[in-house]
């Protein structure tokens, strides 16, 4: 089955990726103790923050503390929105024709246990189109409170929202891939959250960096943890000196706010082996950019097994620890 295929090859790709960091960051010098969808440039992300000057005043320091544990709270309110990632329940890859769908041993679909009777219908994709039976009398209900009977699901252009009492999915599409996310209000990951633990605040890890602008329409290839290549804009880079390195990296996207997936010498051990992503704002011409490691995040796919992340590009994989931010998460086990 695809799903099995696709969990084994994007564990895989995790576990090489954080054992080649550790490699070079061991060719440096660097002391690496064993210590630990949706739209990422959207504006509901929880790392979307202000810039805020440096200072060394007193005063100042404790605005900066509140301001990260501000974002911090956010963040974890995001969490637990309704379709925040703690609620995600699955993600399966479809095939080529029929296949059908419940919580019973049968369905090639399969959610959760007791969620949804046992057959509920059939996905069918058809070229670039999926389309949606539902049998018997089971209340599927779309977006706009309409009950789902035969029909389209998605297209390249569009996708329908469904819900059925406390699940909720639609399609996503990742390069050549076609699936259903599915959310739960009952999710286990949801029932089963305590916390993210995080490093000390660390103002020295509140950076200046020189930006430098890309090429317009400057695009790149990222992998991502299903193993699959797909291409980023590109901002431009952003040079920086910490731990005796001078380091430039890649940020991604085209507005006002630029994405970063990064890793350091802490991947894999103090932190998630796929690295971590951090968001700046773009800084206006001439000025540098503020980089704050202290609010860099675990992605999605260290909180919930069923989500698709970016990888750090080799650019963005820091030979140094940077102990700022969040550390690695004990993600419930299904």
């Amino acid at each position: 089955m695809i799903s099995t295929s696709v969990r084994m090859v994007r564990t895989v790709l995790i576990i090489l990726f954080a054992a080649g960091l550790t490699t070079a960051a061991i060719a440096s010098g660097v002391d690496i103790s064993p210590d630990g969808l949706p739209d990422l440039l959207n504006d509901r992300n929880p790392a979307r923050v202000a810039a805020i000057p440096v200072q060394d005043t007193t005063e100042a320091d404790r605005d900066y503390y509140e301001f990260v544990e501000n974002w911090h709270e956010n963040r974890i309110e995001r969490l637990h929105d309704d379709r925040g990632w703690l609620r995600l329940a699955g993600l399966y890859w479809l095939d080529d024709g029929e296949q059908s769908f419940g919580s019973g041993t049968y369905a090639r679909v399969r959610f959760p246990e007791g969620s949804i009777p046992e057959m509920a219908g059939i996905f069918e994709v058809r070229e670039d189109t999926v389309f949606m039976r539902v049998v018997g009398n089971i209340d599927i209900r779309d977006e706009q409170g309409h009950r789902v009977r035969d029909g389209i699901i998605s297209t390249p252009e569009m996708t329908r929202e469904l819900t059925y009492r406390t699940l909720y999915w639609f399609v996503v599409r990742r390069d050549d891939l076609v699936g259903i996310r599915l959310f739960d209000d009952n999710s286990p990951h949801l029932r089963h959250f305590d916390g993210i633990e995080r490093y000390d605040i660390d103002k020295d890890w509140r950076v200046a960096a020189r930006f430098e602008p890309g090429e317009q329409g400057a695009t790149m290839l990222i992998e991502n943890v299903l193993g699959q290549m797909i291409e980023w804009d590109v901002a431009g880079t952003l040079t920086f000196s910490a731990e005796g390195h001078e380091v430039s990296i890649v940020a991604l996207g085209t507005g006002d706010r630029l994405f970063i997936p990064f890793a350091d010498a802490t991947s894999g051990s103090e932190t998630y082996p796929g690295g971590r992503f951090l968001y700046i704002d773009r800084p206006a011409p001439g000025e540098p950019a503020i980089v704050d490691f202290n609010v860099s995040y675990n992605p999605p796919c260290a909180i919930n097994p069923h989500t698709t992340c970016p990888l750090p590009p080799p650019q963005n994989r820091m030979p140094f620890p940077i102990r700022a931010g969040e550390k690695h998460y004990e993600m419930y086990q299904e």
